[in-house]
């Protein structure tokens, strides 16, 4: 195949022998492995994230197939939701719901539908380009009338448990998208608002020459309005604080700070206090006079409005004033203690986070008319002080704008009793990394019921009707449970069809759909059992819970989460046995990528310029669960290992056409070289199938890599001698061992690179005759334990040490290793590593190219420490000297050899021109007939010549010329 374009060769040789088909028929009926596709958005054209989460997800599809499991790979898409709806809504100029509404809510679910199918289509030919194998043409969609059926199956399970509920909540609320959000459903940015510190005045009866004001602290400046009560913590130390202006009431340990640094202002303390002392204060709200209407009526059902109320729980000293607003209509926390003090959630904002009938901020929008609401509370006397702080603030997930909070009804989703149940069972599931499991349980233990419906169009029909008239209620939880309610039901169970759908009530009114959605992550939830058809279907149903699920690490917070709760209450089970999370791909510097900074950087590049197998190869290695910063420079170290697989095979190949070989299975006497090669490759399969088995996936790549680093830069250096002069049992035994071990490289590396190995066992086939039709139909490799070696690898590992930092010596004096010296001596405190020295002094001699070594047995400095070193012997002898002169002429004579196209069995005459010396020393200690051997010349003539074939070199401090004419 043309390695130019070897991956698309690889894909229509997949597709033209259908490989994928065969793979999954040769394990059918096999044992099974439930592998769980965590929907990808159906948003058009992968990202890099998502590249790289289906890319591992294919990984370990892989191992498991090699293996002989029945692999369940059904692929997956979710469909529903804002994200789609904004994307329809964008390219149809709609901006908000009324614009939905006279658009046709009809033609817009039409539309919504073909955007999420064209996308989803988009999205698996780019994976198949990926080399990613799921059963992409039989992938579920969370827009199918099966899929919205398990998702109503599950539903009518928790009503029946009595799990579902409708309550009025302080929810967050993103007021673009016009919808309520779950907890699961945000995501928390650094940003910089102002804080503002305010002064109530405090209501008195008393004259007095001074007005006495709470300060107030807030960094949400929109909900003033709502303000109904000031808190403070009973049990601090509070102070009274006298200024030129006024009389002012803070926490003590604040106060110094607050007027100094704060405020600038002169002060005495003139009272101190428990909090609790100051339970009933009233004070006048700063737009009493703009809202006075609305307070009364409000004050009138409730006495406490706009007093002073305690709370421990949410007033600390560790910012602000040490007295906090409370709005119980715009905040969980404030509704808390609202409720306690018998305060009503006073909030006036509709979908779109606008006043409504707040007399004169009628119009203003929450959160975004922050400094609106800051000039007018200055006109009126009430601010202090403003200061820009950064804090976390919760954000839509789906359009990422800021949310408010917002009062109201909503179903929610009783959970609460769950969480024991959910974190005990949690104990089961193998987390990968191990912290996944700790955050999981910390996630579950802090959550709360939040609300499973949405205000929105595109998503699954919240399945349940009420009467009209008597308000009774029923949840349908089936199709077939539908039709025994009426004899048509629509094609599409989306609104606004489904909502046409109604019957008679008992008592004579009409049955009417609640017209909410389900929240998308209900629709992710139902995946354990939607992906096997549950319950339309029970065949597969068996292979429940997913054997292994593979995401990010922020699904702790959604998927990961959602699955078993839905799966507990449904099932009574959690949905899976074991996860794998990976971390976000970030740029080099570690910068979240975005358009905005033009750091985004795609699948698409990454595979023009180096390939999709170097893609994988890159991205696989990152450890478990820990964010990725994508470095160009280190992924070319990965293309130049791809280029070494390559060139293993074409040694491979060569020594095959040159020496006439074929592989046979080691029926020769192995020698240390290929003893260590072979225990190296079965301790590798032994240690690499663990760690798949253990889902360890990030750390399976680097032993795969390693094996064929070694295989290279160890074993194929450490026996170039032994093949070029060694006798035919040598060469085959060498041959043997690259081919055994190169062979079982490319079936497990096949999980991380299938195109390149694919490309490569097609050249097995042709070139050596292997009879299996694709590197993928392979069994994964068996170790032989009875070959591995433990003590050869260790005593490898320092012969290595040895040979590295004998060459090293060589560097620091400039003699290369052509010329042979003496001497090496190495001296340690270790035992173990004398041993392994003396036992492979053989093969350090070859490869530093001394003639003796010397270990010697140290004394240790102190118990714990093993310390060695290396020296050379560097004086040259005449003998030496003369080698030395032998080598070097003859890698000349090679390399003009080559030039001239010659082959090792063209024999010649050479012709050597040098100064007198180097021919008397090569004369006088025998190396005459060695160089005549090495470069296959049947006479060396030492004189000046005219040749066809002549070049000319500096040898150490000499020139010599040197030819050579064919015999």
């Amino acid at each position: 195949m043309d390695k130019q374009n070897y991956e698309e060769e690889v894909l229509k040789f997949w597709g033209k022998n259908k490989i994928y088909e065969k793979v999954r028929e040769k394990n059918k009926g096999k044992k099974r492995f439930y592998f769980l596709q965590g929907p990808p958005y159906s948003n058009g054209k992968i990202h890099i994230g998502t590249a790289w989460n289906n890319c591992l997800k294919d990984m370990i599809i892989r191992f498991f197939r090699m293996n002989g499991y029945d692999v369940w790979d059904r692929g997956g898409y979710d469909t529903h939701g804002l994200p789609t709806e904004n994307k329809v809504q964008k390219n149809l100029n709609l901006k908000y719901k009324e614009d939905i509404e006279k658009f046709g809510v009809e033609k817009f679910i039409k539309e919504c539908r073909k955007f999420s199918e064209d996308n989803a289509k988009i999205m698996s030919e780019d994976l198949k380009k990926l080399g990613v194998w799921m059963d992409f043409e039989n992938a579920y969609m969370t827009l199918s009338n099966d899929y919205i059926e398990g998702e109503w199956f599950f539903i009518k399970k928790a009503w029946e448990q009595k799990r579902i509920y409708r309550d009025k909540k302080i929810i967050h609320w993103c007021a673009n998208c016009e919808t309520g959000l779950a907890k699961h459903e945000l995501e928390y940015k650094n940003v910089k608002d102002d804080s503002i510190f305010l002064r109530f005045k405090v209501k008195t009866n008393a004259e007095k020459k001074k007005n006495e004001y709470l300060i107030v602290w807030t960094t949400t400046p929109w909900t003033i309005p709502f303000n109904l009560a000031v808190m403070v913590n009973p049990d601090l130390d509070y102070v009274k604080i006298e200024t030129d202006d006024g009389i002012y009431i803070t926490a003590k340990n604040l106060a110094n700070i607050l007027m100094t640094s704060v405020f600038e202002k002169k002060f005495k303390i003139i009272g101190e206090f428990k909090g609790k002392k100051l339970l009933g204060l009233e004070y006048e709200h700063p737009f009493h006079d703009e809202l006075k209407n609305i307070y009364n009526e409000l004050k009138k059902k409730h006495k406490n409005i706009h007093t002073v109320v305690l709370s421990k729980q949410y007033v600390d000293t560790t910012a602000g004033s040490g007295l906090v607003h409370c709005a119980p209509g715009c905040g969980p926390e404030d509704k808390e203690v609202g409720d306690e003090y018998k305060l009503p959630a006073f909030n006036r904002i509709n979908e779109k986070g606008m006043f409504e009938y707040m007399n004169s901020f009628n119009g203003m929008t929450a959160k975004r008319d922050d400094n609106k609401f800051i000039e007018l509370l200055d006109k009126k006397g009430s601010l202090m002080k403003k200061v820009e702080i950064e804090h976390e603030y919760p954000h839509c997930w789906r359009c990422h704008k800021p949310v408010v909070f917002r009062a109201s009804e909503q179903w929610f989703l009783k959970i609460k009793d769950l969480i024991p149940k959910l974190v005990k069972e949690n104990e089961k599931v193998l987390w990968q990394p191990k912290f996944g499991k700790t955050n999981y349980d910390l996630w579950m233990e802090n959550l709360k019921d939040n609300s499973i419906v949405r205000q929105r169009y595109w998503g699954c029909p919240f399945p349940l009707w009420k009467c009209d008239k008597c308000n009774s209620i029923e949840i349908i939880g089936s199709i077939e449970e539908l039709k025994q309610k009426v004899k048509k039901i629509p094609a599409d169970l989306h609104k606004p069809f489904i909502d046409e759908v109604k019957w008679k009530c008992k008592c004579g009114g009409d049955m009417v759909r609640d017209s909410d959605i389900l929240d998308v992550w209900i629709d992710s939830g139902t995946a354990g059992w939607n992906c096997l058809y549950y319950p339309s279907k029970n065949t597969y149903f068996k292979l429940f819970p997913a054997d292994f699920i593979l995401e990010a690490t922020e699904q702790v917070r959604l998927w990961f989460s959602m699955l078993n709760i839905c799966s507990m209450i449904a099932l009574n089970k959690t949905s899976y046995k074991a996860v794998y999370m990976h971390g976000m791909v970030l740029d080099f510097q570690g910068t979240k990528m975005s358009k905005s900074m033009g750091n985004i950087i795609s699948p698409d590049e990454v595979v023009k310029k180096a390939g999709v197998d170097c893609f994988r190869y890159y991205m696989f290695g990152n450890t478990a669960g820990e964010n990725f910063n994508f470095n160009w420079e280190e992924l070319k170290v990965k293309q130049r290992n791809l280029i070494i697989l390559e060139n293993i095979f074409n040694y491979l190949k060569d020594m095959a056409s040159t020496y006439n070989l074929k592989f046979k299975n080691f029926k020769n006497k192995l020698g240390d070289e290929e003893k260590y090669m072979i225990s190296r490759l079965n301790s590798t399969i032994d240690k690499v199938t663990k760690l798949f088995l253990e889902y360890r996936l990030d750390e399976t790549v680097a032993e795969i890599d390693n094996l064929f680093l070694e295989l290279s830069r160890t074993y194929i250096q450490m026996v170039r001698e032994k093949i070029s002069d060694g006798d035919e049992e040598d060469k085959q035994i060498v041959f043997d061992t690259i081919y055994h071990v190169l062979k079982n490289v490319l079936i497990m590396f096949s999980t991380t690179a299938p195109f390149i190995t694919e490309d490569l066992w097609q050249e097995f086939r042709e070139k050596f005759k292997e009879k299996i039709l694709s590197v993928h139909l392979n069994d994964w490799p068996k170790a032989d334990k009875k070959l591995i070696d433990e003590k050869l690898e260790k005593q490898f590992s320092v012969v290595k040490e040895v040979i590295e930092a004998g060459l090293a010596e060589r560097d620091k004096v400039k003699i290369n290793t052509r010329q042979p010296l003496s001497l090496l001596i190495y001296k340690t405190t270790n035992k173990e590593n004398k041993e392994a020295v003396k036992n492979l002094s053989e093969i350090i001699k070859r490869q530093v190219n001394v003639k003796n070594i010397k270990p010697e047995l140290i004394k240790k400095e102190s118990e714990t420490e093993t310390t060695h070193s290396v020296a050379l012997d560097v004086k040259l002898t005449p003998d030496l000297e003369a080698e030395g002169y032998s080598r070097e002429i003859a890698r000349r004579v090679q390399a003009l050899r080559k030039k001239a196209g010659l082959v090792k069995t063209n024999t010649i005459r050479c012709y050597i021109s040098s100064e007198r010396r180097i021919s008397v020393l090569l004369h006088k200690y025998n190396q005459i007939d060695w160089l005549k051997d090495r470069i296959n010349a049947n006479e060396i003539v030492f004189d000046k010549f005219s040749a066809k074939f002549n070049d000319k070199a500096k040898v150490k401090d000499f020139e010599v010329e040197f030819g050579f004419e064919l015999e």
